[in-house]
């Protein structure tokens, strides 16, 4: 949600909203995807690269740990499904995100808010990881975070104006001292966690005689995601805005005088004088959205509860609006009864849009989004018991949730070539093989949300060319769990006939998907053998050598400290472990620690951004290969999520031990001159013998699924302007040469 403006005003007037507070020995009520992109930001991490998983999993992990060291426990809810009338406010942003990430690059990465494909799964890897409680919401999880903070009695965390409206304790994100700090409290020692607080009490000893139960609609007639601030242009026209302060501009003296302006006023007052402005026509419209807009910000009942095994409350929930306004309307309306005024009735220039954004919209976008908006959102689109439990128990995986509710998958803005086709293009069968189990093959079609060339997004029609005969005539949700893993291997026996699962079953289970997505990349794109080879000692890197060595990522520091120690290892006697002919060296036990150390001293260099990138962003970033490695991360995604729904016949792929974006960039920019990748990584970490054991049995393994699946190598791209200039010189010389013959007569 957000509330235009709020969260500058308070922020502008910290002094007086926001209290010192100390956090230690409570729980915590954490808004899931606001925390994701907050620590995001923070890490300051490589995006033009396509995402330092690695990294972010271990600041994730940090993070919690300062929670923990504070006795604080923590309650992480997410975000699920769009509701209807977000739709509007997601093309919107789409467009915003898509323009954004078109900029994106080695020089502006630092300012730009783009976040990798799969940054949101690697928040969620390190809660299970450390142990943090977590649940997806079926819909927008606002509402649910703030009635269990009410429930539990404890923070909000988030960086959402929202909660400035809804009676919580609220903790905004930014004010947040990440460091533990160490105190006596009561004689006896503490960790504590300086920060800011927002209490309501906060708010009345500024505006005397304000009552919480009228903050919804301040937020309401602001514009939130329910509304814009243009509806009630009628009560603004009247309005009378207090003296500009210095450094105010008209929102935030808006919100002044709203604030005082509420003091005077009960919620049946305030509401009578806003409607009572309007033609009898527009009454029942305003009325309508006012009441959808408190309503939801006076939500009581939890379900996520249940989900972190936390008591219910049977509290009964009672209306806060009054019963005297709907003598205004001239007619009763029930507040059971949605159909006072349907979404496809209200004016377009009454609906929802983003406050961020002006009101000029794509003439495209017109005809589906209106047709969105006729969808009912009472008890959250009418979804199905199993649909639900399916969602909080994370055997629905995120990107397919609004498959479901919406039939729609919006694209993800990534680092990659905007010049090309949309990366997400090739895994789109998979998209509409997971549409068609959740939906038992009975739509005709399910909408992608591209973008195109001239940076706007475009609706893509998958329909039934994609999709592949149904296995079973069975509900999705009376297929047992054996059968829903045959569905997975049906994909691949229709699309990929010759794949050997054999051979995918001998490889370690942290990689059989990661194989099977870079053997379904490699089918379905034109790609050079040196970036799958660099992905190989990336995963080697990110699950064996960082076990080993840790996750040491300075180069310099690395060196300082274990040299000694590296010397000493390259000098030791090497035992290696007895193998037969032809025996598959593939269980990372057996891996010697040794040899990961020094294997570190060679790779560490390529967690860094290049030299040469770093002198000459613009000409040595090479977007080509940004582009192809976006289109892996797209397979990856879709397959590791189609494993999901078919109740994961193989391991999940960890990303965040398994993808450096920039590592396997730079590491394919090392090889770029190599004529062959697997010659110049044995030559690369010679010393390294069991690391190399390891890495030449995932080749031979790949090799052999290549040639049964008659997968096409793609020769290694030289840099292209080396071979530009090679080639202009040659045929200069091959112009003066035959010019010299033509004018020789014999």
């Amino acid at each position: 949600m957000g509330v235009r403006g709020l969260t500058t005003y308070i922020n502008k007037n910290e002094d007086i909203f926001l209290k010192d507070f100390v956090l230690y020995d409570s729980c915590v009520v954490i808004d899931g995807h606001s925390l994701c992109a907050q620590l995001y930001q923070r890490l300051n991490s490589f995006s033009a690269f396509g995402g330092d998983y690695d990294k972010f999993f271990q600041y994730v992990r940090t993070f919690f740990k300062h929670f923990r060291k504070c006795n604080l426990t923590s309650y992480v809810l997410f975000d699920g499904s769009y509701e209807t009338r977000k739709l509007k406010t997601a093309y919107h942003r789409l467009r915003s995100k898509i323009y954004g990430a078109s900029c994106l690059d080695p020089v502006t990465q630092g300012c730009m808010q783009i976040f990798p494909l799969l940054i949101r799964n690697v928040f969620k890897e390190a809660l299970i990881d450390i142990g943090v409680a977590y649940t997806v919401c079926e819909f927008e999880a606002d509402d649910e975070i703030a009635a269990m903070a009410r429930h539990l009695n404890c923070p909000v965390l988030s960086y959402d104006s929202d909660f400035y409206i809804y009676n919580v304790l609220y903790i905004p994100f930014n004010t947040v001292d990440f460091k533990p700090r160490c105190v006596i409290i009561d004689g006896v020692k503490k960790h504590v966690l300086n920060c800011k607080i927002y209490r309501f009490e906060q708010l009345t000893n500024s505006f005397e005689g304000i009552k919480q139960e009228i903050l919804p609609l301040l937020a309401t007639l602001l514009g939130n995601d329910f509304v814009q601030k243009r509806v009630f242009g009628k009560f603004f026209s009247e309005f009378k805005l207090p003296k500009a302060k210095k450094n105010q501009n008209d929102q935030q003296r808006c919100i002044e005088g709203l604030f005082k302006w509420l003091q005077n006023e009960s919620i049946d007052t305030a509401i009578s004088k806003i409607i009572g402005r309007l033609k009898k026509n527009r009454k029942e419209k305003v009325f309508y959205i006012i009441k959808k807009s408190i309503e939801g910000y006076n939500r009581k009942n939890c379900r996520s509860l249940k989900y972190f095994n936390i008591p219910e409350n049977t509290e009964e929930i009672v209306s806060v609006l009054p019963e005297n306004v709907n003598k205004l309307l001239g007619k009763d309306c029930n507040d059971n009864d949605d159909s006072v005024i349907p979404n496809n009735q209200i004016d377009e220039n009454e609906t929802i849009e983003s406050p961020q954004y002006d009101s000029d919209t794509n003439e495209q976008s017109s005809e589906e989004e209106n047709s969105s908006d006729q969808e009912d959102d009472t008890n959250e689109l009418g979804i199905p018991d199993w649909f639900a439990e399916g969602i909080r128990n994370n055997t629905i995986p995120h990107s397919s949730i609004n498959l479901y509710t919406h039939h729609l998958h919006f694209g993800s803005p990534q680092a990659e070539d905007y010049n090309d086709e949309d990366a997400f293009l090739c895994a789109l069968p998979i998209l509409r093989y997971s549409f068609d189990i959740l939906t038992d093959y009975e739509q005709e079609y399910v909408t992608y949300v591209s973008r195109d060339k001239s940076l706007n997004y475009h609706r893509l029609i998958i329909d039934r060319e994609y999709s592949i005969p149904r296995p079973l005539e069975v509900p999705y949700s009376n297929l047992t769990d054996e059968q829903l893993k045959l569905y997975f291997k049906n994909f691949f026996k229709i699309k990929m006939p010759m794949l050997d699962f054999n051979l995918i079953d001998l490889l370690p289970k942290s990689f059989q998907l990661y194989m099977l997505s870079i053997l379904w990349w490699v089918n379905t794109c034109e790609v050079p053998i040196g970036l799958v080879h660099s992905l190989f000692v990336c995963y080697i890197m990110l699950e064996m050598i960082d076990e080993s060595v840790g996750t040491i990522r300075g180069q310099k520091y690395y060196n300082e400290k274990y040299q000694k120690t590296i010397e000493e290892y390259k000098n030791r006697m090497i035992v290696l472990p007895s193998l037969t002919e032809g025996e598959l060296f593939l269980n990372k036990n057996k891996i010697q620690h040794e040899d990961c150390f020094i294997a570190a001293k060679m790779l560490l260099q390529y967690f860094e951004i290049d030299a040469k990138i770093k002198k000459r962003p613009k000409s040595n970033y090479h977007v080509n290969k940004i582009h192809k490695y976006a289109k892996f991360q797209c397979c990856l995604q879709q397959i590791n999520d189609l494993n999901t729904l078919c109740k994961k016949p193989y391991q999940n792929t960890k990303y965040g031990k398994s993808y450096n974006g920039t590592f396997v960039y730079n590491f394919a920019l090392k090889m770029d001159t190599q004529n062959d990748p697997k010659v110049f990584v044995n030559q690369y970490l010679k010393d390294s013998t069991t690391i190399l054991m390891f890495y030449n049995s995932l080749c031979t393994v790949y090799d052999e699924l290549v040639l049964a699946l008659g997968l096409r190598h793609f020769k290694w791209e030289r840099s292209k302007s080396r071979r530009k200039r090679k080639e202009m010189l040659e045929d200069e010389l091959n112009f003066i040469v035959k010019g010299f013959e033509s004018e020789v007569v014999i």
